[in-house]
């Protein structure tokens, strides 16, 4: 997890931490943010991950809550994130269901306060 944290400023780092066949699922309704949905493999996750970063930038990370079970974990954040466009910033707590597969990440789940990600990724109040 800590590796995780630190890889995550830079994408291409980060990506390296994910099985190939690796499915990211940013959960949410599609409608209110282009950003939800499942993206499957190292490119188009990658794609995601600096489309994130060139709209966002994440000024601090918390681990609230870690729990590890064999080749799974949950994790639960409390990250300040800020619109680069805005400066808008919010605190946002973010949930993470993992699933390891040869010990990469085979498939994430993202879960975040949703009131906050609607205003700060999709521009809504």
């Amino acid at each position: 997890m800590a590796r995780a944290m630190v890889a995550r400023a830079r994408p291409e780092l980060f990506i390296e931490l994910f099985h190939p066949d690796a499915v990211l699922h940013m959960v949410g309704d599609a409608r209110d943010c282009a950003y939800f949905g499942a993206y499957r493999g190292h490119k188009r996750i990658l794609r995601l991950l600096r489309d994130i970063d060139g709209e966002f930038e994440r000024r601090d990370h918390r681990i609230l809550n870690l729990v590890i079970e064999g080749d799974r974990f949950a994790a639960r954040r409390l990250v300040e994130i800020a619109h680069r466009g805005t400066a808008q910033t919010a605190f946002v707590v973010i949930g993470h269901l993992v699933n390891l597969r040869d010990g990469l990440f085979g498939a994430v789940f993202e879960f975040a306060d949703t009131a906050a990600m609607k205003r700060l990724i999709c521009g809504s109040d």
